[in-house]
């Protein structure tokens, strides 16, 4: 998610002689408005399913308006997948992955943080209230790792998996082997290797142990795929992979979307999705009616989204419960929770996010000369 504002073209002093600035490349909206997909459908699946479903007091909207086909986060770790393919060769393995967490953690942390202290202060009946070994667990991203450690946000699973599989990537471009063929070679094992896993050793009735069950759900590993299919169609929007190797490569992503855990993910939207990455891919420069129109909106709201995300979940819920304790029905606190998420987002990017960036961007340029 915050990977695709890597895709800002900034200008650049090459290492020799005066500063020479690398012209810069056009920003293309289909990016952001991919990005703006997703993100509302995160927001609007939590919203009226979510949510409604794990907090009483929250009455469900009628049932053509709720969502109950989650994509929206899958989209987004396929699209940072992309651009993490995209940059990798831009820096030394060393020096991407440090940008990498530095545009992840920093406004994760202080997310996490004040959404614990949030829930300790105002959370209503029903939302529970973490420890301080949750929060510590969270902080350290080892909520996916350890099952007594409860989400502090139900939302923040995707970090972890982030984090993981850039690490991944930053080591096997820093081994400057895993190229052409052979790179090919390692994501079709990324992918069916964790699929056969599941198929022997996972399925209904078996007895799975602990260790397995930490490898396969516990690193991320059953969401690689996501990450995965993002870094494949980067492959083939630059002729490094023929489309029919692009083809079976999704079609297996699909059937690990399916396999892997949770079980209610949906395919089919992720698979439309998938196409419209691959358009965007292939032919960036939309320029249609409503890409003119809100081209202004969907920028600014393509630029906070992964703020939007990790503040939107636990927060959200706050303001909707209160609401709903206040009496106001479905119609009113849902659009409150679309609120609430957005201007929580945008303070944590402008306060956050960015500048953090910026100040650990400039120590890791200056230490990396």
């Amino acid at each position: 998610m915050a990977q695709v504002q890597e895709a800002r073209a900034n200008s650049v002093a090459t290492s020799a002689g005066p500063a020479e600035v690398r012209p810069r490349k056009p920003r293309y909206i289909s990016w952001d408005a991919v990005r703006v997909v997703g993100i509302l459908a995160v927001l609007t699946f939590h919203a009226t399913l979510l949510a409604p479903l794990n907090l009483p007091g929250l009455d469900l909207p009628p049932e053509p308006l709720r969502m109950d086909f989650p994509f929206g986060a899958s989209v987004l770790i396929t699209v940072s997948g992309y651009f993490a393919a995209m940059t990798i060769g831009k820096y030394p393995a060393l020096r991407w992955w440090l940008r990498r967490l530095a545009r992840l953690l920093p406004a994760f942390w202080v997310a996490v943080l004040l959404i614990f202290v949030s829930t300790q202060l105002f959370a209503p009946e029903g939302l529970p209230r973490h420890t301080y070994g949750d929060l510590l667990g969270n902080l350290f991203l080892v909520h996916l790792l350890v099952p007594d450690i409860a989400y502090i946000d139900l939302a923040h699973w995707t970090v972890p998996v982030q984090v993981a599989g850039f690490t991944t990537i930053a080591l096997l471009a820093a081994t400057k082997r895993v190229r052409g063929g052979v790179a090919t070679a390692v994501m079709w094992a990324v992918l069916l290797v964790p699929l056969a896993i599941r198929y022997v050793f996972m399925g209904p009735g078996d007895v799975v142990p602990v260790w397995l069950s930490v490898a396969m759900d516990g690193t991320g590993l059953n969401r690689a795929h996501l990450l995965l299919a993002g870094v494949a169609i980067y492959r083939w929007s630059k002729n490094r992979m023929s489309f029919t190797q692009l083809y079976l490569m999704l079609i297996v992503v699909l059937l690990a979307h399916d396999r892997h855990p949770p079980a209610n993910d949906a395919v089919l939207p992720y698979a439309v999705a998938l196409v419209l990455i691959c358009v965007a891919a292939y032919a960036p420069a939309w320029n249609g009616k409503v890409f003119t129109l809100f081209e202004r909106q969907i920028r600014w709201l393509a630029g906070i989204s992964y703020g939007v995300y990790l503040m939107h979940y636990v927060l959200g819920t706050i303001v909707a419960r209160r609401l709903a304790d206040l009496g106001v029905p479905w119609w009113g606190w849902i659009p409150a929770w679309f609120v609430a998420a957005i201007v929580l987002g945008w303070a944590l990017t402008k306060f956050v996010e960015r500048p953090a960036f910026n100040a650990l961007d400039k120590l890791i340029t200056s230490r990396s000369r």
